[in-house]
């Protein structure tokens, strides 16, 4: 692994910094230390290449694995070039452990209509990865809940508990822009990954909607849920700046950390968005499902996720972390840079219920920023 440009050199002692280099891909992966690893660094993640005009491929359909598959198709030499000799790891979206949340995250045929897709092109073992927001509890439980385990007799796969690995600083910004660290985990940044956010189309309390880049991002905050004192074992909620979750009030700080995160290296190589049956309303984990039929794939997760608010009737003005995204140079967010490959999709907007609270979410945007 490769470390470079290092911002805290003077945190690292000489046994972390060789732990840091020894750990290759596949180290992160089979570490079974109790132990948390930290790598002290930034600077060390995926570079931005933005490209020139974005392909997203579109499709439509009832049938999940089926649709899904066919969106991925036409990507099939792109993806495998882009892989190389890298680990491929796909995060699902399953943070909380109950069955009864499985109808708001990756559904497993969305799954199996990867790993059909991965078969002829990586011979190696698929990573799947998440985590527990905010319990004591590791998230194993949840991928038996949601039915993920018979995956592991169909395919070469293994489930890893993301917080579990190791973990990288990157700094955000709380309320009255207030400088905070947090632990993020590395395996979502780690340039030696080709990361897979297996997303659904969904609305959201803070940010209005949901798609591939929060996925991943939301997903590397690090959760201690071995810690024995139970105060402050999660990262995540100081991405809301600490306004509390969930709060609206912490859409501008949100949209900002999210961002952050992303331009520090924790974005998803290929995305992958099931709107197959989405969810309307008071999403992301209580809103309506939605029969929508439609699939979302890119490997420019900006295009991607920009199309997913056309599909829902979102206004882009309120989609401020993924334009600033665009703008940075990680992908199009400008419509007429994204050529769509399938029916049009114009013939396929459904203009979803937001959530109850979606007036405090843009209240920022509409001030001009200014609070």
């Amino acid at each position: 692994m490769k470390l470079e440009n290092n911002l805290f050199h003077n945190l690292i002692d000489r046994r972390s910094f060789l732990q840091a280099l020894t750990y290759g891909t596949a180290g992160l992966m089979a570490c079974a230390s109790n132990q948390q690893k930290v790598i002290y660094s930034q600077n060390i993640s995926k570079k931005i290449s933005a490209p020139g005009k974005s392909i997203v491929i579109f499709r439509t359909g009832t049938d999940r694995r089926e649709t899904i598959y066919q969106a991925l198709k036409p990507m099939q030499k792109d993806v495998e070039n882009a892989i190389g000799n890298r680990q491929v790891v796909v995060k699902v979206n399953a943070g909380l452990l109950q069955p009864k949340y499985a109808q708001y995250s990756t559904h497993v045929d969305e799954l199996r209509a990867i790993l059909d897709f991965l078969k002829p092109i990586y011979d190696r073992q698929v990573i799947i990865s998440e985590g527990t927001a905010s319990m004591t509890t590791s998230i194993l439980g949840a991928y038996e809940n949601y039915g993920y385990l018979p995956l592991e007799n169909e395919y070469n796969v293994k489930f890893i508990d993301a917080n579990d690995q190791p973990t990288t600083v990157v700094w955000i910004r709380a309320a009255k822009q207030h400088p905070v660290p947090i632990n993020v985990i590395y395996t979502y940044m780690d340039p030696d990954v080709y990361l897979i956010s297996a997303a659904r189309l969904k609305t959201h309390d803070t940010v209005v909607g949901t798609y591939s880049l929060k996925n991943v991002v939301m997903g590397s905050p690090q959760c201690r849920y071995k810690q024995k004192i139970k105060v402050n074992i999660s990262d995540k909620p100081k991405m809301h700046g600490g306004a509390g979750l969930p709060d609206p009030s912490s859409g501008r700080e949100l949209s900002y950390n999210l961002f952050t995160v992303a331009l520090a290296g924790v974005r998803p190589d290929l995305a992958v968005i099931d709107g197959i049956q989405s969810i309307e309303g008071n999403g992301p984990w209580n809103g309506n499902v939605v029969d929508h039929g439609v699939v979302i794939a890119s490997t420019d997760f900006v295009a991607a996720d920009r199309m997913c608010t056309e599909l829902m009737g979102i206004d882009p003005e309120y989609m401020k972390y993924i334009e600033w995204c665009g703008d940075a140079g990680m992908g199009n967010f400008d419509l007429s840079k994204i050529n769509i490959n399938g029916p049009d999709y114009k013939d396929h907007v459904i203009k979803y219920k937001l959530n109850k609270n979606i007036e405090g979410q843009i209240a920022w945007i509409h001030r001009n920023f200014d609070e």
